[in-house]
């Protein structure tokens, strides 16, 4: 990428070089026109650096002649700020240059003042607007992401205050949207500039760091090359190979993801190996391995699997030279161009059959579907967030396909992204021939294969279940399309429990209470209550308050629940409540009603985030089962687990799930789920576990 600042003239020559490599004469001289007309147009207006304006959309227009975007992305880029701080309209534009200019160029401009700083509730909102403006045209984006790179890469003219602002922001929306549509180049800058501004000293330290060690290895870097270069051409394999260092911010960001020091930090220097064609990688990587020893389990073939970017490279760590260890990249030329260029290669090309292009318009629709079914501007960020910044897994199904999957994903996930008809019958499942839960979370290069059902429907439970945007947003969909009468039903029964805690039957409430009440609180009639309360809407207290007013001059903050079945009610995994305990129940708009134990830790954050919130009179009287966490820490002997295996088996009490932790101290930490009914036999179970000998404690997690 060219630099921060130039003078005018070496600017300009410098774009027409890049641009001549590429484009034709006919195309070069209407670019120079559009230049003329914005250098007329911004005349007189200075950016906080001081320098003519015109600086800014000729760099940007730089950055996307090195990306050899097409001529309408260059004169857009040019002209990307006239609509919006100029006399020139958007008919203007059409009119010299044509309507795909035209539009580009208002998809931008639409974007110039989107702020994702000010508030939460803002940042979803323009967000929106982001990905609306990049549905319309991807160039829109690719103009978007090299603008806000000219923008970091003069940042230091902003006060610092805002240099923390626009750092962050670039960080949690344009870096991850660069990464997403493969354009490698601007989202390393990028990362490397916003850790720069947000942890300088850290920045500079690691940069001497990497500078000194990459001094004291410049011998052994250079032997290397060599040495790979002379077998590779004995093989008869044509290759070029290049060197190249860790940014300071990919080895902070490693070193803090992996709780290492900067000295465990193994693939420090990196050689990346281009070929001609796939055959060759693999040709490739067998010489080089030949001639270092690879490090186990650092080797990953993203050529059979593809990343969701389209990345294509074979990764491999060898250990060099004085057990110096270095990361090897081996891909063709056609892989190379992708992984540097993205979505751009799409108009380099000029054909759609490029990877890159197909995955990104597949990601868009699926964005688009997700903000169709996502509840707020809020859920749509978040959601869109999770599939931006997530590592991949790569799972295989039977047919051997390879399906893509963030990291953490689940067997769940892998069902909604094989085809939303397999995730929504989703039973259980296998994992390489072993049966498993749709909830457990997937590793690369498992087979899984889905066991479907016709009975069954997605539940509310399945949102905690699932981290793909794809899965949340059809499971949502779903629930919205197909639980108005199990919302209703929900939202009839709190009603009428609230009414019953005030000794007051739902039926004896006149008729033009309830009238009023509909007027009150703007609902056409019975159901449509029901249901605005069921989907928390509706607060129950406020109905209840409403119906007893004039009769009842005290107001309620509690409500009764007899029985769960049957209704939109969840109960919360983080503190797995029980009949008997304290509860508080938190009214969301997808999952219906989420219980917790009063005492739950996670209870404030939620209650800030959400305030329909009520405390709960559970009494239930069904032989219902619930889940149940159990923290067991024994001595380290064997039978230990047998032991309580037995003990629980003896008691009636099934076991879900079993997680072992050995400890420093000879001990070992067992976390046990088990199905109970009640918390009177929870009770009975810790005082019998806590009895058992080598059992150093029993309790509840």
């Amino acid at each position: 990428m060219a630099g921060s600042f130039f003078n005018k003239k070496s600017q300009i020559t410098d774009l027409w070089v890049v641009l001549e490599a590429y484009l034709s004469n006919e195309e070069v001289i209407l670019i120079k026109k559009a230049y003329k007309l914005a250098e007329k147009a911004h005349s007189g207006q200075l950016r906080y650096s001081g320098e003519s304006y015109i600086y800014h959309p000729l760099a940007v227009a730089l950055i996307l002649a090195e990306l050899k975007l097409d001529y309408y992305c260059i004169v857009a880029a040019i002209l990307h700020d006239c609509i919006e701080d100029t006399s020139i309209t958007k008919d203007d534009v059409e009119k010299e240059f044509g309507s795909q200019v035209a539009h580009i160029v208002e998809g931008v401009s639409k974007l110039t003042h989107l702020e994702f700083n000010s508030s939460s509730q803002k940042q979803a909102k323009n967000f929106q607007k982001l990905v609306f403006a990049m549905s319309k045209d991807m160039r829109v984006m690719v103009i978007k992401l090299a603008d806000r790179l000219h923008n970091m890469r003069t940042i230091d003219s902003m006060s610092d205050e805002k240099q923390i602002q626009k750092a962050k922001e670039t960080s949690e929306i344009h870096a991850p949207l660069a990464r997403r549509l493969g354009l490698h180049s601007i989202r390393v800058e990028l990362d490397d500039l916003c850790f720069k501004t947000l942890h300088p000293r850290k920045h500079l330290i690691l940069k001497r760091k990497i500078r000194k060690q990459y001094g004291n290895q410049k011998k052994a870097i250079s032997r290397i090359q060599t040495e790979i270069e002379k077998r590779l051409k004995f093989e008869g394999i044509n290759a070029s190979i290049e060197g190249r260092q860790k940014q300071p911010s990919s080895v902070y960001n490693k070193m803090k993801l992996k709780s290492r020091k900067f000295t465990e930090i193994l693939d420090m220097h990196a050689f990346r190996i281009i070929v001609d064609n796939t055959n060759a990688c693999y040709q490739a990587m067998g010489h080089i391995h030949s001639l270092y020893k690879p490090l186990p389990l650092k080797f990953k073939d993203y050529i059979a699997a593809p990343k969701s970017n389209g990345y294509q490279s074979i990764h491999t760590v060898l250990i060099g030279p004085r057990k110096m260890f270095m990361e090897v990249q081996i891909r063709s030329q056609e892989m190379h161009f992708i992984s540097e260029y993205g979505i751009a290669a799409h108009w380099h090309y000029k054909n759609t059959d490029k990877p890159t292009e197909k995955l990104a318009q597949s990601w868009l629709g699926s964005l688009l579907d997700i903000q169709q079914s996502s509840d707020s501007s809020m859920d749509f960020l978040e959601s869109t967030k999770a599939d931006l910044f997530s590592e991949e897994v790569f799972v295989f199904t039977p047919g051997g396909k390879i399906i893509p999957l963030p990291l953490r994903a689940t067997v769940l996930d892998f069902s909604y992204a094989v085809h939303t008809s397999v995730g929504k019958r989703s039973q259980k499942a296998t994992i390489n021939g072993i049966e498993a839960e749709l909830s457990t979370q997937l590793k690369s290069g498992q087979t899984v294969e889905i066991i479907t059902s016709r009975f069954v429907k997605p539940q509310p439970s399945w949102l905690d279940i699932v981290v793909t945007s794809k899965a949340k947003s059809a499971i949502k969909a779903h629930l919205k399309e197909n639980s108005k009468t199990e919302l209703a039903k929900l939202g009839k029964h709190l009603i009428a429990d609230a009414l019953n805690y005030q000794k007051i039957k739902i039926n004896d409430i006149p008729k033009d209470k309830w009238e009023q009440c509909f007027s009150d609180l703007h609902c056409a009639n019975y159901e449509e209550l029901y249901i605005k309360v069921g989907l928390s809407e509706i607060f129950v207290v406020a109905v209840v308050n409403n119906l007893l007013k004039d009769i009842n001059n005290e107001t309620i903050n509690t409500i009764t629940i007899n029985k769960t079945k049957g209704m939109a009610i969840i109960f919360a995994r983080c503190c797995y409540p029980i009949p008997g305990d304290q509860v508080t129940g938190v009214l969301t708009t997808t999952k219906g009603l989420v219980m917790h134990r009063s005492n739950c830790s996670n209870l404030e954050h939620i209650k800030e985030k959400n305030a329909q919130w009520m405390e709960i009179d559970w009494k239930s009287d069904e032989k219902e089962l619930f889940e149940v966490g159990i923290s067991c820490l024994v001595e380290n002997r064997s039978g230990r687990l047998a032991a309580i295996a037995n003990t629980l088996a003896n008691l009636g009490v099934n076991i879900e799930n079993i997680e072992q932790q050995e400890k420093p101290d000879s001990t070992r930490l067992f976390h046990i789920t088990v199905v109970i009914t009640n918390i009177i036999q929870l009770n009975n179970v810790l005082d019998q576990l806590n009895k058992l000998p080598h059992l150093i404690s029993a309790e509840r997690i």
